[in-house]
């Protein structure tokens, strides 16, 4: 009889001509947001990028703040621009917003926490690296480039001569 029940609700729900539709996101969402273990604590996955020590996929105690957050990946590296961390909300925020650019310059110099943003579950942290430090680590390879170029040149010079 129970299953007869939830077969005709199902049915006039499949069938209803109404104009309710469901919205679809035009991208695919994590089917989990939260995660318990057997005590009860309930954990939550993260997606770390960009100039860290440890990026990748991260699972954190629901709650856990920015600073924390970082400290668990190992901490930015050398040369990580701290002033453009960009966060990406897997869906949008009670206001609406999916996105923010955090600067943790004041939380660096104070200690005030009031600028940082609750980290939510599968959101994505990006920790870019500065223009200077990129370039810093690739003088090798810029390095290498003129050797080439020069060793090029003077073999050009050397048959033409």
């Amino acid at each position: 009889m129970k299953n007869n029940v939830i077969f005709v609700m199902l049915s006039f729900c499949v069938l209803n001509g109404s104009d309710d539709k469901i919205k679809i996101n035009k991208y695919s969402m994590s089917s989990k947001r939260y995660i318990t273990n057997a005590d009860g604590s309930i954990s939550m996955n993260i997606n770390v990028w960009g100039h860290v020590i440890t990026p990748g996929l991260h699972l954190i105690h629901e709650g856990t703040d920015l600073i924390s957050l970082l400290s668990l990946v190992g901490g930015p590296k050398d040369g990580a621009n701290l002033k453009e961390i960009r966060l990406y909300r897997e869906t949008p925020d009670a206001d609406g917003i999916s996105s923010y650019t955090i600067d943790l310059e004041k939380f660096i110099k104070s200690g005030d926490r009031s600028n940082l943003i609750k980290i939510n579950p599968n959101d994505t942290l990006i920790i870019p690296q500065k223009t200077s430090s990129f370039l810093l680590t690739q003088a090798g390879s810029i390095n290498t480039l003129f050797s080439l170029i020069m060793i090029y040149l003077q073999i050009v010079y050397l048959t033409n001569k």
